[in-house]
């Protein structure tokens, strides 16, 4: 009997680390330390195996062998199927472990208690530690499924996670240190500035005749302490601050009597914002009806610039392209008329390089083209 139920156990616990092996090597194939981090949960879930078995025998009642060897890695089972679903929605569409992220920390601290169970305060201790919390803490490592690790600018949206953060903030904001980039001697400074403050509004309530009593002796030496720890003699940006916020405290009764506008009516207009607008509208009125009265004048009617030959041409009403015959004259003509190529080809709707072609063809064939002198003149281009 006892025979066979080492070997059950054995070869359960093989055929389990067999399993995990083989899936571990697949997830992360090729990574050393995913499989010592693997072969190091194997042996934490066998120890808490080991927990479950004795406690299933001495707590629960299960006194059959195979039963007991069948039953006792129920907990250790389910522990690596919801890691392996929270892997699965790690990489899904949501990119959170979800669910089954969190059943996996509450089978583990289920788990501890058997432990403790077992093998009381110290021995319970050691028990749950190597056994179910590092089992857990080592399947979220060696199957990538701790979010911080994935991603580590992401942040966990569950409750516990919500809750957990709001706490941290809150108990931040009491003990003073919730703002960010402030060494410990600024913010000792600050809570004495605030202490100060407080001083100074109950002493100036007190009456002067108060003043002089043991109490209003012991708040005077307090403020005069908390005025040295916040170094407002010597830094101005302290001083600053705190007579503001002092100001702002013994006036606090002044704001039931503060003037404010309504938000409920209708608000009025700014006077000169609206003046600013209408004239703006004006202006902007005038020029449309200056453009539309006179559309020729943006690009027909305006004088050629020095040096560039405008041709009366508008950039958006080009002249239609003549036919062959008729560009063939007009090339004539020019070079006839001593016209320079770019007007040449202008004039007859066609590359300046075209035209330069056909002037030297026919400088070839007719001689020497006359060009237009500077006082009306005409005389004998030289051969090229």
């Amino acid at each position: 009997m006892i025979a066979s139920q080492t070997i059950l156990i054995g070869g359960g616990l093989g055929v389990a680390g067999l399993v995990v092996w083989r899936t571990v090597r697949h997830l992360r194939r090729g990574t050393p330390a995913i499989g010592v981090a693997a072969l190091a949960a194997v042996g934490c879930t066998a120890y808490s195996a080991d927990t479950s078995r004795r406690f299933a025998a001495d707590y629960l009642d299960i006194a059959g062998t195979v039963e007991r060897a069948a039953m006792f890695g129920a907990a250790e089972l389910a522990l690596f199927a919801t890691a392996l679903m929270a892997r699965q929605n790690l990489n899904g569409p949501n990119a959170a472990p979800g669910v089954p992220g969190v059943l996996a920390w509450v089978i583990t601290g289920v788990q501890i208690i058997p432990a403790y169970a077992e093998s009381g305060p110290v021995g319970g201790t050691v028990r749950a530690f190597i056994g179910p919390v590092m089992a857990a803490m080592l399947w979220h490592l060696a199957m990538g499924i701790e979010l911080r690790h994935r991603k580590p600018e992401a942040s966990s949206n569950g409750f516990g996670a919500l809750v957990a953060r709001e706490l941290r903030e809150r108990l931040l904001s009491r003990l003073g240190v919730a703002e960010r980039h402030r060494d410990a001697a600024q913010i000792t400074r600050d809570r004495a500035t605030v202490r100060a403050v407080a001083l100074a509004s109950r002493l100036a309530e007190m009456s002067p005749a108060r003043r002089g009593k043991r109490r209003g002796r012991r708040i005077a030496r307090r403020l005069s302490v908390a005025v040295a720890r916040a170094s407002v003699g010597s830094d101005r940006e302290q001083r600053r601050v705190m007579l503001d916020q002092l100001a702002a405290r013994r006036n606090a009764a002044a704001l039931a009597t503060v003037e404010l506008v309504s938000p409920w009516g209708e608000r009025s207009p700014d006077p000169a914002a609206s003046a600013l607008a209408a004239h703006t509208r004006d202006q902007m009125a005038r020029a449309t009806a200056s453009i539309r009265r006179y559309p020729r004048t943006l690009f027909t009617d305006l004088p050629p610039v020095d040096g560039a030959d405008d041709g009366g041409r508008s950039p958006e009403r080009a002249p239609a392209k003549l036919g062959t015959a008729e560009a063939t004259a007009a090339i004539e003509r020019g070079w006839a008329d001593g016209l320079s190529v770019r007007e040449t080809a202008r004039r007859a709707t066609r590359a300046p390089s075209y035209v330069h072609g056909v002037f030297v063809r026919l400088d070839t064939e007719r001689g020497p083209r006359p060009v237009n002198g500077p006082a009306g003149s005409t005389r004998t281009a030289k051969q090229p």
